[in-house]
């Protein structure tokens, strides 16, 4: 993506405002994150800090049996860098109070990160605190979110930041190289990667929904990043199909305004 040295300072200033903003206007005490010792989660932990100061960022670690060892040690490790209060939540034993079956993959995966969210949320409430999302619009846009799980947040300082801006952004405020340079991946599985489960890099991806964002056809978009239209239509599809984890349940319209159609945040 190319932004400029200018453009990356403003989305620097302006974010660092807003989670200032955010947590000033709540009246609370700071925020919680989940820290998995990946770019994403990395870079809001350090806007944050910049933002708020470290004794008002609260991180969770919360490491089960895929989990990587090199990110639980790179989540300690950042933690430890900017001297922000951490606790370590071993998740297999809550896990397996569950009566699942771990075969079936995706749904078990999906688990792990909407539990995950409870405990964000329980110690947000325990410390008046509120809960801080680490998703970037690349995976907002795809759906590539566990819905009430890694998309539950009060609010994500990233969420308009396509994936390979953060890079650029991440480098900006000092996040180590070891991290910036790191392979995506959740670590919901063994051997993940967040580029081999989507079948494209996020270089491609973030190309074409930029396309789309722009309301580009789609063979202007393959023509002009060159690739296929299959693949343009493929991330179409995947922006479409996701849009219920971007809205609040649907309501049914029944009376003058409702909510989430034209009864929105301050319109009174």
């Amino acid at each position: 993506m190319n932004l400029s040295d200018e453009q990356m300072d403003e989305y620097i200033t302006i974010i660092r405002e807003f989670i200032k903003d955010k947590v000033e206007k709540t009246g609370t005490n700071g925020v919680v994150l989940g820290l998995s010792g990946g770019l994403d989660s990395a870079t809001v932990l350090k806007l944050s800090v910049d933002a708020l100061g470290s004794d008002k960022v609260h991180c969770l670690i919360m490491p089960e049996s895929t989990s990587p060892e090199e990110d639980m040690k790179d989540a300690k490790y950042l933690a430890d860098l900017w001297d922000v209060p951490v606790d370590v939540i071993e998740m297999d034993g809550i896990l397996g109070s569950f009566p699942v079956d771990d075969r079936e993959r995706l749904p078990y995966a999906n688990l792990k990160a909407r539990v995950r969210m409870c405990l964000w949320y329980y110690y947000a409430n325990l410390e008046g605190k509120l809960v801080v999302g680490t998703s970037n619009k690349s995976e907002l846009l795809i759906g590539y979110t566990t819905k009430y799980g890694d998309n539950a947040a009060d609010f994500l300082p990233m969420g308009d930041i396509y994936k390979s801006e953060v890079k650029l952004l991440a480098k900006k405020i000092g996040v180590p190289d070891r991290i910036v340079k790191k392979i995506p991946r959740a670590g919901l599985w063994e051997g993940q990667t967040d580029e081999k489960e989507l079948g494209f890099t996020y270089d491609v991806l973030d190309h074409v929904l930029q396309g789309i964002e722009n309301l580009e056809n789609i063979d202007k978009i393959a023509e002009k990043n060159g690739i296929s239209k299959d693949t343009v239509e493929e991330i179409k599809g995947m922006v479409e199909r996701s849009a219920h984890k971007r809205k609040i349940p649907t309501i049914i319209k029944l009376r003058n305004r409702t909510i989430g159609l034209d009864w929105r945040e301050y319109s009174y």
